[in-house]
């Protein structure tokens, strides 16, 4: 799933979303003029970005650290597509997906995490009131991400009993605890999740730790989500029939290929984690259309001008999000958009990119 390996133009530019977000939209151009978009927002500081950028505008490097990884998933997804526009296909059938109908959809969860309005447990409920209102039939929320101390245990289980009775029995209700708690503190939570018939826990205990993992699974019967930051196969194979869900990152896995690896690599079910922009969206509901997948992660409310940057190409109705119908992702950002700046621009050569 690769294009021909050369020297192409790369412009990185900058959308400001808010004190806590920054989109990093990454475009290449070819000889032709054929162009692509990928996205690799929260890849680390954005002088680390630039760095690397230097880096392999200097000499080709290997992805491998987490700025690099995610840099090449920007990389790979507007490669990917690239190659489908000049292909003239729609990037989810170019990737090999096959569909009954012309305008393809997927469904969306809304996470809140990056929606303003505060951490309060009303703050939190009123958002995910909105969110079900909205057609959103999931939610997800960070119950532990602040502030720190002995008592985020205690506000984080309220954050998330405010949720629950805001959404109602008729909405799942998904945590993400970001490994915020130690695992002594998180399980003393279990029987509670339990009770408020929590869809699943994810972030519980990172990856990179298999033993406090199955001692986790040991412990609970709600369904355990992880994955997000993976990479490699070997990474998810380590913690093989410990995780009922996997969520892969187009941007942090390194791109469509990767993720599309990741997702084959066991039995778990699979939703692609998607905290990100409207590029990064279009690249996961791409992939997400050909896979058995669970709902796709949707960044809810963050900012009320989301939809004029890709100047109304991201639909969205009653949680599901139909794709473009045009070639490869079918949307160009605005690059007019007054969130918009440029960051970096020059030429990399491509053959040096991990494919």
């Amino acid at each position: 799933m690769t294009t021909a390996s050369h020297a192409q133009q790369v412009e990185l530019y900058r959308c400001s979303v808010s004190l806590r977000t920054d989109w990093l939209l990454l475009r290449l151009t070819d000889s032709d003029g054929v162009t692509g978009w990928g996205e690799c927002s929260d890849a680390g500081p954005v002088a680390a970005v630039l760095r690397q950028l230097d880096g392999w505008a200097e000499h080709p490097l290997d992805g491998g650290a987490f700025t690099r990884t995610t840099l090449l998933g920007g990389f790979q997804q507007a490669r990917a597509d690239q190659a489908a526009r000049r292909a003239g296909l729609p990037l989810w059938q170019w990737l090999g997906g096959t569909c009954t109908t012309s305008a393809p959809s997927v469904e969306l969860y809304a996470t809140l995490n990056r929606a303003p309005g505060g951490r309060a447990p009303a703050a939190l409920a009123a958002t995910a009131e909105a969110a079900v209102r909205s057609g959103f039939r999931m939610v997800k929320l960070s119950p532990f991400d602040s502030p720190g101390g002995d008592r985020l245990a205690h506000l984080g289980l309220a954050r998330v009993r405010a949720v629950r009775e805001a959404v109602g029995a008729g909405a799942e209700l998904l945590v993400d605890c970001r490994e915020r708690l130690p695992l002594s503190q998180l399980t003393r939570l279990l029987h509670a999740f339990a009770e408020l018939r929590i869809g699943w826990l994810q972030g519980g205990v990172g990856i990179d730790r298999p033993e406090e993992l199955a001692e986790l699974r040991a412990r609970t019967d709600i369904p355990l989500a992880g994955g997000e930051f993976a990479a490699t196969v070997e990474e998810l194979k380590a913690v093989a029939g410990l995780l009922d869900v996997v969520t892969p990152d187009v941007r942090h896995a390194g791109g469509p290929a990767a993720v599309l690896a990741l997702a084959a690599a066991g039995s778990a079910r699979v939703s692609l984690h998607n905290p990100a922009g409207p590029i990064a969206t279009l690249h996961s509901a791409q992939l997400a259309v050909q896979l058995p997948a669970e709902p796709l992660e949707y960044a809810f409310g963050e900012v009320p001008w989301r939809g004029d940057l890709l100047g109304g190409a991201e639909q969205i109705s009653g949680g599901r999000l139909t794709l473009p119908s045009g070639p490869g992702l079918g949307a160009e950002p605005d690059l007019r958009h007054p969130s918009v700046t440029p960051l970096w621009r020059g030429t990399v050569d491509l053959a040096g990119l991990t494919s």
